[in-house]
């Protein structure tokens, strides 16, 4: 094992050289499946180094890959406290309420860090908790969008392993859920009632459905168009 190595969140599915496997990214990324397991794909940015530094993660039974990135990755990055700071998140689920709270304090300590957050689901999406820590973290300037499928083409040329890929990925299966997530978080952001439902079907199969019901669902419908 390499040194700096850490066994718990840059191992499973991910390589030493920080690329995700094709495999993982496929099944973890989906959509239209509730994948337990939550991984981040992260680019930081700094305007004093124009090479971008780009790797991955995911989450433990005891840390959320959030918290491992604030509290681990940004600290041993950090060199210049005054030099301006972008950071982008693929997170196949959407922060808690818990990680919404530490990610903007940790950002009130960091005015220069900006932050942009795609993700693939959203986590938990109608416990108010996490509807307001999404809330919360909007209000103070960060950006969050449901993965659309450039940026699913963007992850796949970045951050997966090259070893047997396909040479391109462009999930036009993916598009039913990603215009269902676009409109529950619309709905969270813009503090209405949630338009999503989701059951089980046969074999747990997830189900999926939309329910719009007044004038404010409707506009979040319009304005969820990714």
């Amino acid at each position: 094992m390499a040194t700096g190595w850490n066994r718990d969140h840059e191992s499973r599915g991910i390589t030493q050289g920080g690329k995700i496997s094709q495999e993982t990214f496929i099944d973890t990324y989906d959509p239209s499946v509730l994948r337990r397991e939550q991984y981040m794909l992260y680019e930081i940015k700094w305007s004093n180094n124009k090479r971008p530094r780009q790797n991955c993660c995911h989450s433990t039974q005891t840390e959320h890959a959030e918290i491992y990135f604030l509290e681990d990755v940004f600290q041993k990055q950090r060199s210049d406290p005054s030099a301006h700071c972008f950071i982008t998140w693929f997170v196949s689920w959407s922060p808690c309420g818990d990680c919404c709270k530490q990610i903007r304090d940790f950002l009130k300590e960091q005015p220069n860090v900006k932050l942009f957050i795609y993700v693939a689901r959203i986590y938990w999406h109608k416990r108010e908790i996490n509807r307001q820590g999404l809330r919360n973290l909007m209000n103070i300037g960060v950006s969050i969008r449901v993965m659309y499928l450039p940026v699913y083409r963007y992850c796949w040329r970045t951050f997966v392993d090259k070893e047997d890929k396909y040479e391109d990925y462009w999930p036009r299966h993916f598009a039913p859920w990603i215009m269902l997530y676009s409109l529950e978080l619309q709905s969270i952001l813009q503090n209405i009632p949630s338009c999503l439902e989701i059951s089980s079907g046969e074999n747990q199969t997830p189900v999926f459905s939309l329910c719009v019901e007044n004038d404010q669902q409707k506009r979040a419908l319009t304005s969820a168009n990714p």
